[in-house]
């Protein structure tokens, strides 16, 4: 019976390193000249969580940080972008955001067009001059801006309402209180004014 060969191994000739005292002085080699010309490499640089101290792993290739520290992170627009799926050869052509669906669909509306007949052809124009470009959803926002603008326009412009029995008695209760209270600061200040002035220690 054939034995197949262990996981992470192949059928010809595993891990020659190993047997071949050649290759392990070619590792040995590697990794002494990698050791030895380090310090001549940037670092990250990054506060690492565990130890606080600064991170001394190789950045990613072409940045700053290493892949532990966001070195490895997309950036920019486009299928390699910001929160954006990365493929090797690009978005799936099936999905929505791929520029060949793009194409296609604008393909197939151009056909349509062409197709279409005198008569849908003016409904089509008379369509494309009663509505905004853009998608639905950016059409109905719209129009519930201008909606909720005009109510706010109609709420502004109303007249004030007639006050009612009760508001009538506690603005005249309040006119009553200012003009009391009017009086009595007028008393207290011709109080002050007949007042005789206190004599000093030297009258």
């Amino acid at each position: 019976m054939k034995r197949r060969p262990a996981a992470g191994r192949t059928s010809g000739k595993p891990h020659l390193w190993r047997r071949s005292a050649e290759f392990r002085a070619i590792a040995v080699a590697a990794i002494r000249r990698f050791n030895a010309e380090r310090h001549l490499h940037p670092i990250c640089g990054a506060k690492a969580k565990s130890t606080g101290e600064p991170c001394r792993r190789i950045p990613a290739k072409g940045r700053t940080r290493c892949k532990l520290h966001g070195g490895a992170t997309p950036r920019g627009d486009g299928p390699a972008g910001w929160h954006t799926p990365g493929f090797p050869n690009g978005l799936p052509t099936g999905k929505p955001r791929s520029d060949a669906h793009k194409a296609r669909k604008r393909r197939q509306r151009r056909a349509e067009i062409a197709a279409m007949t005198a008569a849908e052809l003016a409904r089509l124009e008379a369509w494309r001059h009663t509505h905004k470009p853009g998608s639905r959803r950016d059409r109905a926002h719209g129009r519930h801006a201008r909606e909720a603008r005009q109510w706010l326009d109609t709420i502004m412009q109303e007249a004030p309402s007639a006050p009612t029995p009760d508001q009538a008695e506690l603005d005249a209760l309040r006119a009553r209180f200012r003009a009391h209270l009017a009086q009595l600061e007028a008393e207290i200040a011709e109080a002050v004014e007949d007042e005789p002035p206190v004599g000093g220690l030297f009258d």
